[in-house]
């Protein structure tokens, strides 16, 4: 349907569409839908007409109340603002059952021992000159000393000495046997014991020795690598203990043999790496802004001393700063903390609020010459009766995508959404209001003729501009090449093959993109703590996570043949590493089918006669008996005398290892179901650490799939509603799906997996991805005439604004690029993508379908496109109102 009947005149604009009706069709007269239709669109211009008026009516003022109101949100953040790091808590989901179990182990099992790492890499490691240096590391960590508190006062002791463990047990640390060593004296001891003459415990090579030859066969000769071990008994103030593992950090920092490469990694480096992960790049965030300002100031105004727009431009990124202090102040008055993710809102919200403000320039720079004759306050509400619906199909739909992304599981990715969906808001709001005032007193200074930067100095009025700042080289490109080109038949038909074909090859990206996760990816690449890690996972890999099925509220003693059938199925796991199941149950049977002489009298075929007796007697077991007191540990008593009663326990094991997050999450799961199948959840459960991240891998795909979804959905119906046109809104959703596809695939072929990182950046990407399609599609509908004049128009006035969005926000995470922070790198990577695909469908594919497909217009559309006959060069009708408004005209 191209036509519409005549109206009458609204807002000083013709009383007719301007189109000449080609066909009976067009003659019919609105349905319902598009009834309804015209009514929410003359609903919403209308209200943006009135807030624009108004706002330049009283641009200080409302300056004023736009700065009160955000800074006293902005006290919520002062009073409340929380951050945290803890990985166990944000990547988990919330309702996981293993929460649960983490928060019960850990009051049953505290652990109380931390950790100091030394790595040594070396040719041959079993040198007797790197065996002498290796010594002097220990020596100079064993005399640090943080105040009155040395390694000796704090250290986790065994058989009477301090816990190091290290291939130098093998000489009891003694300075004078290790001095006199040879390579021949080494080799010996390391192939031939198998006890540590200074723990007396079971002493493997293969546990202190990494990268060993010959690979086969029992004889070590040499080997690459070798760990060293500091066990901390953490007393009361942990602080004593950090501070010492600080000094240790710092002296093994300055090396100890330039020979040897060393490695370094305590229990504090995993909180303190974290950290400064975000800070090392606040530098790079900080460029970023600036580049921004830089762009907006080229952008925004003309090169001359009048028409720049310095003050405009930082009244854009004042913009930001107040949308970010609004979204922290109301989320931390919420009680949401902050969290590793949150650190890319900054850049989130620049390259949201800035799109938002080159469409409200944008829209001013391309008003109609009756609508430049209007008086300020009516050319603003012009202005925003064009701008505002733009903004807000785009600022809606971002904050509904937040929004899906908020109802998820996950604790850091419901708070990161629910901050940015708070700093949307914000800038919306701040952008019809606090910059529309900033443009008003903008444009008011330019029409004086102040200057930009002493805005008191008045120029004379016969000032004129230098020529060349009066050129727009792209919108000039864009009105006489580029709107030209893409209308042309063989053009239109090659940027169809390359979207089909983009399409098709990343939708078999997107199906084989793959799921992983990594806890060293969250420290910066050239850390310490990033660098030790790779070097443990290379020469000492181990085995597999390690779990225990941890037991409670049970009749032990009448649960033989449950106990039992766990040690067999659990033993016969294939997940399972051999042997490594540990059942105290087990031991204590076998013990007591030697008939023990003090189960005498308690007993019946060599099992207790009663809970009382079997409570005794595995008492007895772990206290008094050799093979028992290995167990003691997993076994805890609630009270030592009397009649005792066993708490809880605890049966150890260990995974095998595994190649993929995949294997993880099966093997995780046949545990649970096997204790589950045998032991009500209220009884017996299985944990591990590693557990966590599993539920994590386990929940984020679905997550990811659930939340784009909903949120795609949530897009397409916003677009219809507040663009009010069935197809227009289709073909935007295509354009928000296909850079969605092409994203993903993309990310599969750099090598890329979902994760939590990536799976929160492609919530952000719909929002991108809406912006730079919805534009469009919302200014092709307020334009009249034949598809192609409708589609140049559209270029001409919202090319600019669009692709200045796409890069200024490209601009802002550019420098991220050299970042080291695996957040920021994957921010950067997959929000390339979307700037790009973004702008490809937004500005290539989009205004090629529109032109082969596009619907009618609005009734209310009252603007037509000029035609390519204005001298481009020469048009002076829009001095000092920043560039030539050369789109449209009133018809």
């Amino acid at each position: 349907m191209n036509g519409h009947p005549e109206k009458p005149e609204m807002n000083g604009h013709a009383t007719s569409n301007g189109r000449v009706p080609s066909s009976k069709d067009d003659e019919k007269k609105p349905n319902v839908l598009q009834r309804i239709a015209n009514k929410i669109i003359w609903f919403f211009e209308t209200g943006f007409e009135k807030i624009g008026i108004f706002v330049s009516t009283h641009p200080w003022k409302t300056i004023l109340i736009s700065v009160i109101i955000t800074g006293l949100f902005c006290i919520g953040a002062g009073v409340n603002f929380t951050e945290t790091n803890d990985n166990s808590v944000i990547w988990v989901p919330a309702d996981s059952d293993f929460l649960a179990h983490k928060r019960y182990v850990e009051s049953a099992y505290p652990s109380t021992t931390r950790f100091f790492y030394l790595i040594f890499v070396s040719s041959n490691v079993m040198s007797a000159a790197v065996i002498k240096e290796i010594y002097n590391a220990y020596d100079a960590i064993m005399n640090i000393n943080s105040g009155s508190t040395n390694f000796s006062s704090i250290c986790l002791m065994s058989g009477g000495n301090c816990l190091v463990t290290s291939v130098l047990e093998l000489w009891s640390y003694d300075n004078g046997t290790i001095s006199g060593l040879s390579d021949a004296t080494i080799q010996t001891a390391v192939n031939n014991e198998t006890t540590s003459p200074m723990y007396k415990s079971p002493w493997e090579a293969t546990k202190v020795l990494g990268e060993r030859y010959p690979i086969s066969g029992s004889t070590i000769s040499s080997a690459k690598a070798a760990i060293m071990t500091f066990y901390i008994n953490t007393p009361d103030d942990k602080s004593i203990a950090e501070a010492w593992e600080q000094l240790a950090l710092d002296r093994a920092e300055q090396g100890f043999d330039k020979n040897i490469k060393t490695y370094y990694f305590a229990t504090r480096s995993r909180s303190d790496e974290a950290g400064d992960t975000i800070r090392k790049d606040v530098n790079l965030l900080s460029v970023g802004y600036l580049l921004v300002i830089i762009y907006l100031f080229i952008v925004f105004g003309r090169l001359n001393c009048v028409e720049q727009r310095v003050g405009l431009s930082l009244a854009g990124i004042i913009v930001i700063g107040m949308s970010l202090g609004f979204s922290f102040g109301l989320s931390s008055a919420a009680g949401w903390e902050y969290g590793p993710l949150h650190s890319i809102l900054p850049f989130l919200l620049l390259g949201i609020g800035v799109d938002d403000m080159f469409v409200v320039v944008g829209s001013y720079q391309s008003l109609s010459h009756h609508e430049l004759s209007l008086p300020l306050t009516q050319r603003m509400g012009k202005l925003l009766r064009h701008a505002g619906v733009s903004i807000l199909v785009t600022s809606v739909t971002d904050i509904l995508a937040f929004g899906i992304g908020a109802t998820t599981t996950l604790p850091a990715l419901k708070s990161f959404c629910i901050f940015s969906c708070l700093g949307i808001l914000g800038l919306f709001s701040l952008s019809i209001t606090f910059f529309l005032a900033c443009f008003t007193l903008d444009i008011q200074r330019t029409e004086q003729g102040r200057n930009a930067c002493i805005c008191c100095y008045k120029h004379k009025p016969d000032y004129k501009p230098n020529k060349c700042s009066q050129r727009n080289n792209f919108n000039i490109f864009l009105r006489k090449y580029y709107s030209k080109l893409i209308l042309k038949l063989p053009v239109k038909i090659v940027v169809v093959v390359i979207s089909v074909g983009l399409l098709g090859l990343n939708i078999w990206g997107f199906v084989n993109l793959k799921q992983d996760y990594n806890d060293n990816w969250f420290f910066p690449s050239d850390s310490y703590a990033y660098e030790f890690n790779e070097m443990k996972d290379k020469y000492f890999p181990g085995g597999g996570a390690i779990g225990g099925v941890y037991c409670k509220n049970i009749d032990y003693h009448g649960s033989r043949s449950r106990f039992e059938l766990l040690n067999t199925t659990l033993s016969s796991n294939q997940y399972i590493t051999n042997g490594s199941v540990d059942s105290w149950f087990k031991s204590y049977t076998d013990w007591l089918d030697g008939s023990p002489a003090a189960a005498s009298g308690k007993t019946t075929n060599n099992y207790p006669n009663s809970e009382n007796d079997f409570a005794d007697l595995l008492y007895t077991f772990v206290t008094t008996e050799v093979t028992g007191k290995r167990h003691a540990r997993y076994i805890k008593f609630l009270n030592s005398t009397g009649t005792l009663d066993i708490g809880t326990t605890n049966i150890p094991y260990q995974h095998i290892s595994f190649d993929t997050a995949a294997d993880e999450i099966v093997a995780m799961d046949s545990v649970v179901d096997l204790v589950k199948g045998i032991f009500s959840e209220s009884e017996c459960f299985p944990y591990a650490r590693f557990y966590l991240q599993w539920q994590t891998n386990k929940v984020i795909k679905n997550e990811l799939f659930r939340n784009l979804g909903l949120a795609a959905a949530c897009v397409f119906v916003v677009t219809l509603v507040l663009i009010a046109n069935l197809w227009t809104s289709l073909l935007v959703f295509s354009c928000v799906i296909m850079t969605l596809v092409d994203v993903a695939g993309i990310m599969h072929l750099w090598g890329l997996s979902i994760n939590i990182v990536s799976c929160i950046n492609l919530v952000i990407a719909i929002g991108l991805a809406v912006d730079y399609s919805a534009h469009i599609g919302h200014c092709f509908m307020t334009f009249v005439g034949d598809r192609n004049e409708r589609v140049k128009a559209t270029l001409v006035e919202m090319g600019n604004p669009v692709f200045s969005g796409g890069f200024s926000t490209f601009l802002a995470f550019i420098l991220l690029a050299a970042s080291k922070s695996y957040i920021f790198t994957t921010f950067f990577q997959i929000f390339f993508l979307v700037v790009i695909f973004g702008l490809f469908h937004g500005l290539v594919y989009l205004p090629v379908l529109l032109s082969w497909i596009g619907p009618s217009a609005y009734s209310t559309a009252d603007r037509r496109y000029k035609g390519d006959d204005v001298d481009l060069d020469n048009n002076k009708s829009s001095s000092l109102q920043g560039h030539d408004n050369l789109a449209m005209k009133s018809t």
